[in-house]
């Protein structure tokens, strides 16, 4: 989709009054990243940074770069380039000062991945969102002492590949509760992260494997 067609579609928004709010819409659950030129959108850290801001509220190009530190040219910039990979969306207008403000969400709560390797590269999706997510933990811990919903736990348990399904799949299932709460306007952002993987090869040999005192 081109700038014009995007311009287009922002006609179709009509310009709120200034006492109407500006409120979050009902976003899909998930949209899956299958072109190169959704990853490349999304690989970004100041536009992922940019996702998280309007993954849980509506936000203009201004908004967005006095949080981040950044111009509103630059954050309009990186707007575009997630509007036109289909990650972000004009949701509402105002009219400010003379100039009509857009407000942007994403197109869905959570990005899932399908793509081929010579697209992804060397470097895992899956690791790259951990790395994100330690990147994020970081500077929440840098930056309080409010710890009361935080359980920091790494468990590895024998488990039948049948059993580890059944257990994904109740993850999946949690995460699937948590992004159908209703939007509280008043409420604070968790992050939240959920993996389960095969551990790596020396966590997997028996104990009975080898006799103790060759250890």
């Amino acid at each position: 989709m081109d700038n014009t067609q995007h311009s287009n579609d922002r006609d179709d928004i009509p310009i709120l009054p200034d006492d109407v709010p500006v409120t979050m819409p009902a976003l899909p659950t998930r949209r899956v990243i299958k072109t190169e030129q959704q990853f490349k959108a999304i690989s970004d850290s100041l536009r992922s940074r940019i996702l998280g801001i309007i993954q849980n509220q509506p936000a203009t190009a201004k908004q967005i770069a006095d949080r981040l530190g950044a111009t509103p040219g630059t954050i309009g910039h990186h707007l575009r380039v997630l509007e036109e990979a289909g990650l972000a969306q004009v949701v509402a207008r105002r009219m400010t000062r003379g100039i009509v403000a857009n407000y942007y969400t994403r197109t869905a709560r959570i990005f899932t991945y399908d793509l081929p390797s010579e697209i992804v590269g060397d470097t895992p999706v899956a690791l790259a969102i951990i790395n994100t997510a330690r990147d994020e933990l970081i500077e929440t811990l840098a930056s309080q002492t409010d710890d009361r919903y935080s359980h920091q736990s790494f468990p590895h348990v024998r488990l039948s590949p049948e059993r580890a399904r059944l257990y994904y799949e109740r993850l999946q299932a949690l995460v699937d509760d948590i992004l159908h709460e209703p939007h509280d306007p008043a409420g604070e952002v968790y992050g939240i992260l959920i993996a389960i993987f095969k551990a790596p090869t020396y966590l997997q040999g028996s104990a009975d494997s080898q006799p103790l005192d060759s250890c």
